[in-house]
């Protein structure tokens, strides 16, 4: 037995509703505020800030050892 496929048929642009839909998605994804963008090592900081918990800090938060550019955890129940 010959099993046929049938693909979708071709997709249709859907004129005027798409592009209003589109310009009110890209108008949107304008007025979201940017998230602050993460560091995922230690040289993607610029010289004055640090690496502190995978964001870029001016000064290494509290439970932190600074040491350099690299503030590292301390574990204090130790």
């Amino acid at each position: 037995m010959a099993w046929r496929f049938r693909g979708i048929g071709p997709v249709r642009s859907g004129g005027v509703v798409a592009t209003i839909l589109a310009a009110a998605l890209s108008a949107i994804m304008l007025a979201l505020p940017a998230a602050p963008a993460q560091a995922q090592y230690a040289t993607a900081c610029p010289p004055p800030k640090k690496f502190a918990a995978g964001a870029c800090v001016t000064a290494c938060p509290a439970g932190y050892e600074d040491q350099g550019r690299v503030c590292v955890y301390r574990n204090m129940s130790r």
